[in-house]
C-alpha cells in the first residue's frame, strides 16, 4: 500500500516537472526587435505618441543572405532589418498599433539599445519610467540615449561597418567612445536610480544624426537633418550628453563639458587632450591618459557648503611639436601643470554649466551632501533647487606624465 502509495506520488510529480518550458517562445514565431525609439508627435492638432522599432527579418536569423541592416534595397546595409513604427494616445496604444504591423508576436528582449526624441524628454519622464518598468521584456541593462528632434529618425540611419545598427550605436558606445572620454553608457537601472536619488540629476549620451556630405555646414548652422523626402545617407556619433533636472531634459553639454564631467566622475578612461604650452603655439603637446580617478568632497565652513572635487590622472605623451625639450624633471612637470590646468578648466566648464546655464545637479552634490551631512540636507532640501547654483566648487587637479616616449627634443622644426 505504502509502495503504490510512493509510485503514484513520484509519477504526479514528473507529470507536473518534465511536461516541458510552458512558456517557451519559438523563434521562428518572434519578431526580434534590436533597437526601439520613442517620439511625441501632433498630428491633425492632437498630441501622439509614435514608437519605432527595428525589426530583424526572418531570412537575417536563418542564414539566407547576408546579416545586414538597413533600409532600402540590394545588398549591403540593406535587408537584415526592417523599420515598423506604431502611433497611439498613449504609449501602452502606440506598442499595440505597433504589434498590428508585425505578422509575427514581438520580442523586445534582446532590445539593448532606447533612443528618446527632443520632445518626449522635454515633456517629462512620467510615462517612460512607468513603461519601463511595468515592462516584461525590456531588460534593465538596456542601453538609454536621447537625440534631437525625432528618435525616430535613428533608426533610419545606415551602419557605416557593423551589420546591426544596434551593434554600431553599441560600439560607439562601449569600444569607440570611451578611448576618447566623450560619451559614457547609461542603462535604463542607472537612469532611473539616479531618476528617483534625491541631489542627484540624470546625465545621458546624445546621439547625433548627420549627413556626412555636408557635415562641416550642419555643425555650424546647429540644423538636424530629417530622413524623410530624399534617399541621402544619414550617419551617426555620440556628441556630448543631455541633461535633466528632475524628469525633464533641460539642455545640453558639448563635448568639452562632457569630457570635464567625465573626468569629475570618474568615468574618463581613456583620451587625448592636446596642449598649449606656449601662447603663440596653437597645440604644442598631445597627452594620452591612461588612467583618471576623482573623489567629490563636501565641506561645511561657518555655515557654508562648499564641494571639492580632486582629480589625479596620468598618461603618457604622444607627440611633443615644441622645441622645448623633455629630458629632465623640470620639462616634465612643466607639462604636468599645463596639463592639470587643462583638465581643471573643463571641469570647471562643466560645474559652471551644469549650476548657471542648467541649473542641474549632475554631479550628485545633493546626494553626497545628504551621506555625509545628513541633518544639514533635511535643512536644505526643500530648497537645494536654488541653493545648489550658489554653492562653492573647488576642483584640484594633479596630472602624472608616466612616459615621455624615446625622443627627448623634437626632431624637426619648421621655421
Amino acid at each position: 500500500m505504502h509502495k503504490r502509495l510512493f509510485i503514484s506520488t513520484i509519477l504526479i510529480l514528473l507529470a507536473v516537472f518534465i511536461n516541458g518550458c510552458w512558456s517557451r517562445r519559438e523563434i521562428e514565431k518572434l519578431a526580434i526587435a534590436t533597437l526601439i525609439s520613442y517620439d511625441k508627435v501632433t498630428v491633425k492638432g492632437q498630441e501622439k505618441w509614435l514608437i519605432g522599432a527595428r525589426i530583424i527579418r526572418p531570412a537575417a536569423l536563418g542564414g539566407k543572405g547576408p546579416l545586414t541592416d538597413g533600409s532600402g534595397d540590394g545588398g549591403g546595409a540593406a535587408n537584415s532589418a526592417m523599420l515598423i513604427s506604431g502611433m497611439g494616445d498613449t504609449i501602452w496604444e502606440a506598442g499595440r498599433d505597433l504589434s498590428t504591423r508585425m505578422p509575427r508576436r514581438e520580442y523586445f528582449a534582446h532590445v539593448n539599445i532606447i533612443i528618446m526624441g527632443e520632445r518626449v524628454a522635454r515633456d517629462g519622464l512620467d510615462k517612460m519610467v512607468d513603461n519601463f518598468l511595468r515592462s516584461k521584456d525590456i531588460r534593465l541593462n538596456t542601453n538609454v540615449l536621447v537625440t534631437k528632434g525625432k528618435a525616430i529618425d535613428v533608426l533610419r540611419a545606415e551602419p557605416e561597418l557593423e551589420e546591426l545598427l544596434s551593434q554600431e550605436i553599441l560600439g560607439l558606445l562601449q569600444e569607440n567612445q570611451p578611448a576618447v572620454s566623450k560619451a559614457f553608457t547609461i542603462d535604463i537601472k542607472r537612469f532611473l536610480n539616479n531618476l528617483l536619488t534625491p541631489g542627484q540629476d540624470v546625465v545621458a549620451s546624445y546621439i547625433e544624426i548627420f549627413y556626412p556630405e555636408d557635415e562641416t555646414s550642419n555643425e555650424q548652422e546647429g540644423k538636424v537633418p530629417e530622413s524623410g523626402g530624399n534617399n541621402r545617407k544619414l550617419a551617426l556619433r555620440l556628441h556630448g550628453a543631455a541633461v535633466f533636472r528632475k524628469n525633464r531634459l533641460v539642455g545640453w553639454l558639448n563635448d568639452s563639458e562632457t569630457k570635464g564631467y567625465l573626468y569629475a566622475m570618474s568615468k574618463a578612461k581613456q583620451g587625448m587632450i592636446s596642449l598649449k604650452l606656449h601662447q603663440t603655439a596653437r597645440r604644442d603637446v598631445v597627452f594620452s591618459m591612461t588612467r583618471a580617478k576623482s573623489k567629490i568632497t563636501p565641506n561645511i565652513k561657518n555655515g557654508q557648503i562648499a564641494f571639492h572635487i580632486k582629480i589625479r590622472a596620468e598618461g603618457d605623451l604622444q607627440q611633443h611639436e615644441d622645441t622645448m625639450p623633455i629630458a629632465n624633471p623640470e620639462d616634465i612637470k612643466a607639462i604636468e601643470q599645463v596639463t592639470s590646468r587643462e583638465i581643471k578648466n573643463m571641469v570647471e566648464n562643466a560645474v559652471n554649466a551644469a549650476k548657471d546655464r542648467l541649473k542641474a545637479d549632475i554631479f550628485g552634490f545633493g546626494d553626497r551632501l545628504h551621506k555625509k551631512y545628513p541633518k544639514v540636507w533635511r535643512e536644505v532640501e526643500k530648497d537645494w533647487g536654488d541653493i545648489y547654483p550658489d554653492v562653492k566648487v573647488i576642483v584640484n587637479v594633479d596630472a602624472k606624465i608616466r612616459r615621455t616616449g624615446m625622443i627627448t627634443d623634437t626632431p624637426v622644426t619648421i621655421q
